[in-house]
């Protein structure tokens, strides 16, 4: 059980982690070059996309299933999630990261840092898929504080740590040394995350015999799955575009980066709640405790208004002086698209629970179309706005196109939620 006050917690060591990531992309931008530092982007790019691919929704499922288990006591379900959702994760990370390995190392028209440094992040991803469905795990057992703690904190801390040492060793290192930094981290982090797993482990649970229910599991984590992959290429579409459509993609692509990243610390707030909120958004749906679902709703809006608020007059008020911490080449383009960005994620962020109440609530369909249409309607935006906008124009086609989904499934999660109420 979390105490009071955890989502302040939550939200203070995300924040702190998101700084930490904000500070060693700043210290990268500026010693790796342009060439360097949009290398660095691109792979960390390709890590983000592999990493959401292969939990295969397992580790999102998990919020959703392991409160049920619990709560009935089925530590033989509970066993069996575990070590399948482990095999798979392991076996998507073999053949996704090799197949991506591959690709990198013989396809043309990737510069040698570049081709380098996707490899180092294909050589990451089973650590770093393994932590993803740790934090996960770990929150549906109540720990979400610790485990937020090294998910968010140790794991940046360390590769700003590591980044650092080698451009003490090395002052011109590649782009693939600040790649392996993180790869480090995330296997110091299934460490940490393994160690705290034993202590919260229900007693006895490895003396039990494991009952894997695979196709339902499959079935059921699949709508999770295909929302987060969705969302992965949504919010890595703009760098693609800048890549292939403007004609300075290495400018273009660290300013985005830049104002992304900037914009990224508002939601990082949500984020770290939101896990914790799904879990007791399962609670209250199954036992049909509609006053609690809107008191928890009211609840995380009144928590998150305070902080966005701040987050947008900062944002605002010092763009150039926050792009300007990257480097100099990107304020001209990034100060722009972070304004339009910072509004975006402050509207999203709000409304962030909607897509969560429609997946534990089977709105499959419903889901599939409203991410299908903002995808569509990206892609339209960002091959008409980019090359006459550049940067300016890949943020307004992320922003509309954000807007859009996440308004659209607010209004749907409402709907649903009042047919679902008593009377209704």
């Amino acid at each position: 059980m979390n105490s009071p006050g955890w989502e302040t917690r939550l939200s203070a060591l995300s924040l702190s982690g998101q700084m930490v990531a904000y500070a060693l992309g700043i210290v990268l931008a500026r010693q790796l070059g342009v060439a360097g530092f949009e290398s660095y982007v691109v792979a960390s790019a390709a890590f983000v996309l592999m990493v959401t691919l292969v939990p295969q929704g397992l580790e999102k499922y998990s919020l959703k299933l392991l409160p049920t288990l619990l709560d009935r006591g089925d530590a033989a379900g509970l066993l069996g999630f575990l070590r399948f959702s482990r095999r798979r994760v392991l076996l998507g990370a073999l053949l996704v990261g090799g197949a991506v390995g591959l690709w990198a190392s013989w396809t043309d028209g990737l510069s040698a840092g570049m081709r380098a440094a996707i490899v180092v992040s294909c050589v990451s991803l089973p650590a770093g898929a393994l932590v993803h469905l740790g934090l996960e795990v770990l929150t549906a057992l109540g720990r979400a504080s610790s485990a937020a703690l090294v998910f968010r904190l140790v794991v940046p801390a360390m590769a700003l740590v590591l980044a650092c040492i080698a451009l003490a060793v090395y002052p011109g290192m590649p782009a693939a040394w600040a790649i392996a930094a993180w790869g480090l981290s995330w296997g110091l982090a299934l460490a940490l995350m393994a160690a705290q797993f034993r202590r919260a482990a229900p007693p006895g649970l490895f003396r039990t015999e494991p009952v894997e229910r695979r196709r339902q599991w499959q079935a059921e984590a699949r709508p999770f799955w295909l929302y987060r992959v969705s969302l992965a290429v949504l919010a890595q579409a703009a760098v693609l575009a800048l890549e292939w459509l403007h004609p300075s993609p290495g400018t273009a692509v660290g300013a985005f980066a830049a104002a992304f990243s900037t914009a990224a610390i508002a939601q990082v707030l949500a984020t770290a709640t939101n896990r914790v909120y799904a879990s007791r958004l399962s609670l209250l749906l199954a036992n049909r405790d509609f006053d609690g679902i809107d008191r928890l709703r009211a609840e995380r809006l009144r928590w998150l208004a305070a902080p966005l608020l701040v987050y947008l007059l900062v944002a605002f008020v010092f763009a150039r002086e926050l792009i300007g911490l990257f480097r100099p080449e990107f304020v001209a383009e990034g100060a722009t698209a972070l304004r339009i960005l910072a509004v975006s994620t402050a509207l999203t962020t709000l409304l962030a629970m909607a897509p969560t109440y429609l997946k534990h609530q089977g709105e499959n369909r419903a889901l599939f179309r409203g991410v299908a249409t903002a995808a569509v309607l990206l892609m339209v935006l960002l091959a008409v706005l980019v090359p006459l906008l550049g940067v300016a124009g890949a943020a307004v086609a992320h922003a509309v196109a954000s807007v859009f989904m996440y308004g659209n499934l607010a209004r749907l999660a409402h709907r649903g939620l009042a047919q679902r109420q008593p009377g209704a």
